[in-house]
């Protein structure tokens, strides 16, 4: 439930961030999408944790390994979009994010089981 919370407010978020004009309205839609992204990270790597049987370090250095990824692969893409359009790099991260949250909607299940990584 806060994985897709998270990942929906955290795609709202990036729009609010379009809309804000005033240094007030900058810091609480900065804090806002920064609470969204800080309670993503603990619950994913939880589920990811209670979910992996064996080789638990070896998901986990994976989970971190795509993390890392990202973090490499999202600023060039920013970077670049960026050049044609001030807003797009917002756009398309709340896009990529509005997409995670489509995909935990049906990998997701309410009995804390995860369909997409296997079932047991």
């Amino acid at each position: 439930m806060v994985i897709k919370v998270s990942l929906f407010a955290g795609s709202v978020g990036f729009l609010v961030l379009l809309a804000a004009n005033t240094y007030t309205t900058i810091l609480l839609a900065t804090g806002f999408f920064i609470l969204t992204k800080t309670l993503l990270r603990p619950t994913s790597f939880a589920l990811l944790s209670k979910q992996s049987t064996v080789g638990q370090g070896t998901i986990m250095g994976l989970s971190n390994s795509f993390m890392s990824l990202g973090r490499i692969i999202g600023p060039i893409w920013a970077g670049f979009i960026f050049e044609v359009n001030l807003n797009y790099p917002y756009m398309s991260g709340s896009l990529f994010m509005f997409i995670g949250f489509i995909i935990s909607l049906f990998c997701l299940k309410q009995q804390k089981e995860v369909i997409c990584l296997g079932e047991r």
